[in-house]
């Protein structure tokens, strides 16, 4: 199952994202709070601010996204993208012994956020600045 975005504006091509990376992304990121969706108290649920058309942004049943708010989404994605990039490099430029270290600091956590982040994979990564080159386009979008 994925998640279908088609744009308003209909020079730009509609993507996809996996059933798995959009809920990711609107969590991770914080994008969701833009469109009032962020996860529950229990796991495996979440909680939305309804639509007029009574949809959820993670549900693929038409949820209609303004080009407002698209724009918005394109700004903090941009501005996860450039985070995430210098922690990565960061990372990157750490001896092992501190990466060994900074990886059981953040398993210590058992499920609350750590402060100190391993690097976040390029892939994610590559969805996020699609999403967010997208959304720059759209003129507002549709969740299928």
């Amino acid at each position: 199952m994925s998640y279908d975005l088609v744009p308003a504006n209909k020079e730009l091509e509609e993507i996809s994202m996996g059933a798995f990376s959009w809920p990711i992304i609107l969590q991770e990121t914080g994008m969701g709070y833009i469109l009032g969706y962020g996860a529950g108290r229990t796991p495996a649920t979440y909680v939305f601010t309804p639509a007029k058309n009574g949809g959820s942004p993670a549900s693929n049943d038409k949820y209609k996204v303004s080009a407002t708010q698209a724009k918005a989404m394109a700004m903090v994605a941009r501005g996860f993208i450039s985070v995430k990039e210098f922690i990565n490099k960061e990372w990157q430029e750490m001896t092992e012994e501190d990466r060994e270290f900074k990886k059981k600091f953040a398993e210590s956590w058992k499920g609350n956020r750590p402060l100190y982040l391993p690097e976040t994979g390029q892939r994610f990564l590559d969805e996020v600045k699609k999403f967010a080159e997208f959304a720059e386009k759209s003129k507002g979008f549709k969740i299928y």
